[in-house]
């Protein structure tokens, strides 16, 4: 989404998802853990690589990570296989530290279920950001 003042404010990812099991989403009693999980990576010199923010208490730089949760996504008791769509957003798209006009980046995107499988791990095209 682009802001009134011109530069990408939000992004909105999409994704498909079909379950075998029916078993994704998190009990909504768990508010700690984590089953979508986003990476942000960033265009630098040619090559995307992870984003990362300094970390001023162990003076090193953290990758930045855009992780979130889903509630259950099928009836309890339910068994069965579940298909949908999932719609994440990311505040903010742009790098609020980037003295550059436009970033280039990527997001790298998978979930886990309650059994902890991994999903395939699914990219964004290339994404052109305009910054403030």
């Amino acid at each position: 989404m682009t802001h009134p003042a011109g530069y990408d404010s939000v992004g909105i990812i999409v994704l498909t998802y079909t379950d075998g099991d029916g078993d994704l989403g998190l009990d909504k009693k768990d508010t700690t853990s984590y089953n979508f999980f986003v990476t942000y990576y960033k265009m630098n010199n040619g090559v995307l690589s992870p984003g990362t923010i300094f970390n001023p208490v162990t003076q090193t730089y953290d990758t930045i990570f855009f992780n979130n949760r889903f509630y259950d996504l099928a009836p309890p008791d339910y068994i069965g296989w579940i298909k949908g769509e999932i719609e994440d957003t990311i505040r903010p798209l742009y790098d609020p530290r980037s003295s550059k006009s436009r970033d280039t980046i990527m997001f790298q995107i998978y979930m886990t279920d309650r059994a902890g499988n991994k999903s395939n791990i699914v990219e964004t095209p290339i994404i052109v950001v305009q910054n403030p």
